[in-house]
């Protein structure tokens, strides 16, 4: 049984269920609820982390500080966000994103936007994200009534980077700089300017998003073996080198030491950009 604890708002209860308080999300859930009363689970849209960590509680002390609108629209901008992604996004997103807006929202009424310095690198390596930052900048800003500058695209867009990462400790700051120095690499080492329309190039910058994401987190992990690896360095030379200088740099940035199945699958995707570059 789910059981009312507190109402935080028309749209937010904070429940004890199976002796573990948690947040639960609906429209006009939280009207007129009274403390011990059983919820509707059809009224359910969504339910938060429990409340058992310092971080968590925090959260939960936002209700109190946040208005129950930007909940509201923080939730119309995850269903927006999630129909883009195969995995549901981090439920913390609901929590962090709120506050961010509420913020942002008071910053620009009193004439002091927060720039972003990584602009240019969300909109070249995350475009997805940074698309879906534009609509929930239009989106509040229509709610509220304010023009928000361009860089909250940007914001919003490292929000939903940071919950669609596969590790809660993931740095979306670290991951974007980290893609676009790899990138840098790539095209110093080709000597060439990489083309972003193409498809082997987009494939690449994805599968560099989530390398990064490995990095960061410091999940890298072998799958084993090295016949694939042997047949690269025989045949593709010059991708693996390039692979090469990528793990050393990462060596000596992160300290993190990359096995070969992960070489290979950088080499195979620098491959295909270098005879992209000897077809043009």
């Amino acid at each position: 049984m789910i059981r009312v604890k507190k109402s935080l708002n028309n749209s937010m209860l904070l429940v004890d269920h199976d002796q573990r308080e948690m947040v639960l999300f609906g429209k006009g859930i939280g009207f007129n609820a009274r403390p011990g009363a059983l919820v509707d689970i059809a009224h359910i849209e969504q339910v938060f982390i429990p409340l058992e960590t310092l971080k968590s509680r925090h959260f939960l002390s936002l209700t109190d500080s946040i208005p129950a609108a930007f909940f509201d629209v923080t939730h119309d901008i995850i269903t927006l966000a999630q129909a883009h992604y195969p995995t549901p996004l981090h439920t913390v997103l609901f929590f962090t994103l709120a506050e961010h807006l509420f913020y942002a929202v008071e910053r620009s009424k009193g004439g002091a936007p927060l720039t972003n310095r990584l602009s240019w690198e969300i909109k070249r390596y995350y475009p997805r994200e940074y698309q879906l930052g534009e609509q929930a900048r239009a989106l509040v800003a229509r709610r509220f009534c304010v023009a928000l500058p361009e860089d909250e695209a940007v914001h919003i867009a490292f929000h939903l980077i940071n919950a669609s990462a596969q590790s809660e400790n993931g740095d979306a700051h670290q991951q974007v700089q980290l893609v676009n120095r790899i990138a840098e690499i790539v095209r110093y080492k080709l000597k060439r300017d990489l083309n972003p329309t193409t498809l082997h190039y987009q494939r690449f910058i994805t599968h560099l998003r989530y390398f990064a994401e490995r990095i960061i987190s410091r999940s890298i992990a072998s799958t084993g073996g090295d016949d694939f690896y042997q047949e690269l360095l025989r045949f593709y030379p010059q991708a693996m080198a390039v692979a090469w200088a990528i793990r050393d740099y990462i060596q000596d940035k992160y300290a993190v030491t990359l096995p070969k199945d992960e070489l290979t699958w950088l080499s195979i995707h620098i491959s295909r950009l270098a005879e992209e570059g000897s077809e043009a």
